[in-house]
């Protein structure tokens, strides 16, 4: 008896992780029989006649049987089996005497059950090219296969080729989808912390008004709840007086006529109080270009509107002085000359042809022309053309008999100041024959407007921006950070040693001091870093762009060395130091301004226990810090 060959299995194919990442991501293996499998290895046991078909699939240790005929088992063991040599061919893998192939004489399925003696496997790829398995014919005889067979073998498995290609391309779209869904849902929470944390009232509201989602912030304007708001049109709780041109701009919208609209009116509050607001509104609509639902954004401007209010009646209070005086001194040109001369006021009479009638020393002072020589002069002439076309509406106006003001006037003769004009009709006998001008100089008091707004957000004692102004921009670099992967570092300084020096020299003292850290403070940092004071010996820095931990340590030192130098104070010096707690938002991280102020004011204590004038960053670090310490 001749001894038996020694068999060796088939080495691995050179892209094996991968091929076998994508046979299992298939959902081929160990599943259900399938009508499209078992049709073609019936076809190739009727057209070869052979005993055994089979279309297998090559596992990491085994072969599994998709489809199988003459064969009862469903897989064997990988070492053993012939389909391993095909995943290394080509074309086709012929054996048609295993007894004369020194590769296949001692493989126990062919010296034992079932007796193997011819073999013929036609490999299986993937739209990449990797070998999944392979349709293969099994005879217990040897035989000779024809070329016009090994074609039609060769095509049938070209068949389950495309079967397979087609499930690999199904995979890929749900994974896209699945990409496309968790895209989705982390964009709608990222959405949804913004709207909810935002400094302003928000709304979604749909096409008829009725709101679907508010903000914490729109049920302090209302004094509504977001139940009760939810239940409720937009329509319901606008002004009377105010809706119909709120309900224009909406149309407008809805038309097409504009893409978004700002609106100043008036809510009724829960209390039945009335709030004024600034109000913007965008449409949403469908990637047909049909109309979703609208974005709203209201911010309360009662304040303002009531200083406004004192203006507008100051002004119109002056006016109305100025116009009694004006009717009185008619009969006295003269005399009408030399009071209006020395009001801080442009007075002019003005005919239906709008031309000059009389005109007061001031206009010699912003235009450089002799009143006198006014008399008779188109205004047009005289204010210059771009600025007459501005006013027209408002001149028509008037001389339709209505009493009009017109703000934010700038002459072309005087471009650095800013006028308010009333224009009051001169009628006779029910007929309008001219109007009055009285055009006041309110530079002054839009600049002190200006400086109401902007002190809003400044610290009074330091002119640093306080906790307001750091609070929006937070919530703007939160959202930077999770959206644009713009990340930013927060340093929370208390003063080491301020309240000995407050206690020791008095208050007056102590502010002076203050004053003199918001300096350093200032100069330390970089142009576009934002300084706070939250309050008492408390200051922030937000300094954006800031990655890595070793960048916030520099700064960190920078601050400690700039508040660790001598100070003057009442003729002396004040030693001071401070400690810094850092915490650190990575791009992409998804935070609160609560949560990271939380932090770094944590990260401060931790700082002044370690010994003071020091640093030490968040115990829950957003970035690549890791327990770093002064």
């Amino acid at each position: 008896m001749q001894p038996v060959p020694e068999w060796h299995a088939a080495p691995l194919p050179a892209d094996e992780a991968k091929r076998l990442q994508l046979l299992r991501s298939l959902d081929l293996l160990d599943t259900p029989h399938e009508d499209v499998f078992d049709r073609v290895t019936r076809v190739v046991a009727e057209l070869l006649q052979v005993p055994i078909a089979l279309v297998s699939l090559v596992d990491e240790h085994r072969q599994w049987f998709k489809s199988r005929v003459g064969l009862d088992v469903c897989e064997t063991s990988r070492d053993v089996s012939f389909c391993a040599y095909a995943l290394h061919s080509e074309r086709l893998l012929l054996i048609e005497d295993t007894h004369e192939d020194a590769r296949f004489a001692g493989n126990p399925h062919v010296t034992g059950a079932p007796h193997i003696r011819f073999y013929a496997g036609a490999p299986l790829r993937s739209s990449a090219g990797f070998v999944l398995g392979a349709l293969c014919a099994v005879d217990t005889k040897p035989r000779k296969l024809s070329a016009a067979a090994q074609a039609a073998l060769c095509d049938l498995a070209a068949t389950l080729e495309r079967e397979i290609v087609q499930r690999e391309a199904a995979r890929e779209t749900r994974e896209v989808q699945e990409v496309d869904r968790r895209k989705l849902r982390l964009s709608e929470s990222r959405f949804h912390a913004i709207f909810q944390q935002t400094p302003t009232g928000k709304a979604i509201v749909d096409l008829d008004g009725r709101f679907v989602e508010v903000n914490p912030k729109l049920c302090e304007i209302t004094g509504y709840s977001a139940d009760e708001l939810v239940a409720m049109t937009f329509q319901q709780i606008t002004a009377e007086a105010d809706l119909p041109a709120d309900l224009q701009l909406v149309d407008d919208l809805l038309d097409g006529a504009r893409k978004t609209y700002t609106l100043e009116k008036r809510y009724r509050r829960r209390d039945g109080g009335t709030v004024w607001i600034d109000l913007s509104v965008a449409l949403i609509r469908d990637d047909r270009g049909l109309p979703l639902h609208f974005v709203s954004t209201m911010q309360d401007i009662t304040s303002r509107k009531h200083s406004e209010a004192v203006l507008r009646d100051y002004r119109q209070e002056l006016e109305r002085r100025v116009l009694e005086r004006t009717c009185e001194l008619t009969s006295s040109r003269t005399a009408l000359q030399t009071i209006t001369d020395n009001l801080p006021v442009l007075i002019a009479h003005v005919d239906t042809d709008l031309r000059y009638r009389f005109n007061n020393q001031v206009y010699r002072e912003v235009f450089g022309v002799d009143p006198a020589a006014l008399r008779g002069e188109t205004v047009r002439d005289t204010i210059g053309a771009a600025t007459f076309e501005r006013c027209l509406p408002w001149f028509r106006r008037a001389l339709a008999g209505e009493r009009v003001t017109h703000e934010d006037i700038v002459y072309e003769a005087a471009p650095g100041r800013v006028w308010n004009a009333t224009y009051v009709p001169e009628c006779r006998r029910d007929e309008v024959v001219g109007f009055y001008i009285m055009s006041q100089d309110i530079t002054e008091t839009k600049r002190r407007e200006n400086q109401m707004r902007s002190e809003v957000m400044l610290d009074a004692l330091t002119g640093l921006p306080n906790r307001r102004a750091l609070a929006e921009q937070l919530a703007l670099s939160i959202a930077a950070a999770r959206d644009e992967e713009q990340p930013f570092a927060l340093f929370f300084m208390d003063l080491d040693g301020f309240k000995n020096v407050n206690d020791q020299h008095g208050h007056d003292a102590g502010d002076a001091l203050l004053r003199q850290v918001a300096a350093r403070l200032k100069k330390t940092t970089r142009a576009g870093d934002l300084v706070c004071r939250l309050a008492g010996d408390e200051f922030v820095l937000l300094a954006r762009g800031v990655a890595s931990s070793s960048a916030c340590s520099r700064i960190a030192q920078d601050i400690c060395r700039a508040i660790g130098r001598p100070f003057e104070i009442g003729g002396g010096e004040a030693l001071l130091g401070t400690s810094v707690g850092i915490a650190m938002c990575a791009a992409g991280f998804d935070t609160t301004a609560d949560a990271i102020l939380a932090d770094a004011d944590r990260a401060m204590y931790e700082a002044k226990r370690k010994g003071r004038n020091g640093f030490r960053f968040a115990s829950v670090l957003t970035a690549d810090a890791s327990a770093l310490t002064s």
